[in-house]
């Protein structure tokens, strides 16, 4: 569901080949992937909003998690404890969890390649951009 302040789809983001590659890889219903992912991108538009959030996490998070902008997301990398606020606030069982974190992760490389993204620990956020 989008509103006027919030135009583009919460999973304008993802591709529908990866998510449905990622569900079936990870046996989760490819509808409960997508609820997850959508419930996801609206929690965070429910924040302070996802530009303020991503200027938020560039200005205190230790090491700079912007690996790409384009005009439809936002390609992030965060401290694990960044997603486990999430999926804390989201209620999923691990199976969802893991599945969503998993696209989130395979949606970051497909977008911008497995060059850009740091072997360090952090794991990837995509962000819809409204």
């Amino acid at each position: 569901m989008t509103t006027d302040t919030d135009p583009r789809r919460p999973l304008a983001a993802f591709d529908g080949d990866v998510i449905a590659r990622v569900a079936r890889e990870m046996s989760i219903e490819e509808a409960t992937l997508r609820e997850a992912i959508a419930e996801h991108q609206r929690g965070v538009r429910s924040l302070p909003g996802v530009e303020d959030i991503v200027y938020e996490w560039r200005r205190t998070l230790p090491q700079e998690p912007l690996i790409a902008r384009r005009t439809d997301a936002y390609f992030l990398v965060v401290n694990p404890a960044v997603w486990q606020e999430f999926i804390d606030a989201l209620g999923l069982y691990e199976n969802e969890s893991d599945a969503l974190r998993t696209v989130h992760d395979v949606q970051l490389i497909e977008s911008v390649g497995e060059d850009a993204v740091p072997a360090d620990g952090r794991e990837a956020i995509v962000l819809t951009r409204p």
